[in-house]
């Protein structure tokens, strides 16, 4: 979609709504807003915009994308599904026809449990073409305690259904940006990275992130790191003469003493020992 411009000058933020009763505080859990078949215009501008709560949309007619800071549009048809949960930026609208959607928005303890153990993470899901969203939103029309916690109970299962319907590829995707992660670290080696960071960049929650790089590369986040920085500074030590203050700067060290201890941390010998041990020849 090249016509579509990208606005980064305001990054719009949604507003958690008013009104959360003793029944939500108690249960853990609140459905706050929710639409059936909102239609909007095609949009041809991408507007960055972040939620400070949970949303899940399911297109139900039309055609859509959707956009992530640092990743490629993404195309959307009817039965797709987009989660977004608080503080990730991303922005989605309609590609060259009327984008029909059910959504509800949703937060609580629960709902950020269900975050930090993978069962929610941002992006696209497959949703199927029933919309399956009505059965909770009917319940969530009963505002007495029984009927929200009726509908609450309902909306963690279907948001489990999804979870395990979409496991394989959920999983891919994860796998996929934890390979993207490995090369940008091997190509900015004098940055760092906090595990955050790394997390954000895969669209991961942390615990996520930490479980798939380790299952992926046998090491933690933070010593994979670590060791790429120093079989760097190994071949540095042996292709150069360059004295330890220009590689640890290179690595991004502010001193040469925390290079060091870190070179021996991992290679088991000080820099200065392992370039007399093992010479270029």
């Amino acid at each position: 979609m090249n016509n579509v411009k990208i606005n980064m000058d305001t990054i719009k933020f949604h507003e958690k709504l008013p009104g959360e009763r003793e029944i939500h505080v108690r249960s853990g859990f609140r459905i706050l807003h929710f639409q059936r078949g909102i239609s909007y215009e095609a949009l041809n501008q991408i507007v960055p915009r972040t939620f400070n709560y949970y949303s899940l949309c399911h297109l139900i007619e039309g055609e859509g994308w959707y956009w992530t800071p640092g990743n490629e549009i993404r195309y959307l048809s009817a039965g797709d599904g987009i989660f977004s949960t608080p503080g990730f930026i991303q922005s989605y609208g309609g590609h060259n026809s009327r984008f029909v959607e059910d959504f509800i928005c949703f937060d609580g303890p629960i709902a950020d449990f269900l975050f930090q153990s993978g069962v929610i993470r941002d992006g696209i899901i497959k949703v199927g073409k029933i919309r399956r969203l009505l059965p909770v939103i009917k319940e969530a029309l009963n505002l007495s305690d029984s009927g929200q916690i009726s509908a609450n109970g309902t909306l963690q299962m279907l948001l489990y259904d999804l979870y395990r319907e979409n496991l394989h590829e959920f999983n891919t995707q994860s796998q996929n940006g934890i390979d993207k992660l490995i090369n940008r670290l091997s190509a900015s080696s004098n940055q760092w990275w906090a595990v955050s960071e790394m997390a954000d960049y895969c669209h991961l929650s942390e615990n996520q992130f930490r479980r798939l790089f380790k299952t992926r590369t046998g090491m933690s986040p933070k010593h994979y790191a670590d060791c790429l920085k120093m079989q760097i500074a190994a071949e540095r030590l042996l292709s150069s003469k360059d004295p330890l203050d220009i590689i640890a700067e290179e690595l991004g060290y502010a001193d040469r003493y925390h290079f060091s201890k870190v070179f021996k941390r991992i290679k088991g010998i000080s820099p200065n020992l392992f370039r007399k041990t093992y010479p270029m020849v």
